[in-house]
């Protein structure tokens, strides 16, 4: 007589269904928290818009990505930071940067301000 890993009755659908949602919502979770760090067109997006409110110069700004930790429970966003100037807030720039985005145009509307 051999030995069964599932039991009499073998895995239930209903089993197999919720061990889906499960490894689903897992990745979704990581993918939410990490893909935008990862990406590098996202990445490059980031640094690109961050590089044009800072003035076109690279050596003055620092892009971070910002992770939920307590106790500050913050969603997860791209900020950038001046710096020159440390004592000044960084510009949040949300979870999503285009990186379709035309940056001559944002340099021009940088300028108008």
């Amino acid at each position: 007589m051999g030995v069964s890993a599932t039991g009499e009755r073998g895995i239930r659908p209903r089993t197999v269904r919720f061990l889906f949602y499960l490894v689903l919502a897992a990745l979704m979770t990581i993918i939410y928290l990490v893909a935008p760090v990862v990406v590098p067109g996202l990445h490059q997006a980031a640094e690109d818009r961050c590089n044009v409110l800072n003035g076109s110069d690279y050596r003055s700004y620092r892009v971070e990505w910002i992770v939920p930790q307590p106790p500050q429970w913050d969603r997860p966003h791209w900020i950038c930071r001046d710096r020159r100037d440390l004592d000044k807030p960084g510009i949040n720039f949300g979870w999503w940067v285009n990186p379709w985005q035309d940056l001559q145009e944002l340099e021009k509307e940088q300028q108008g301000l």
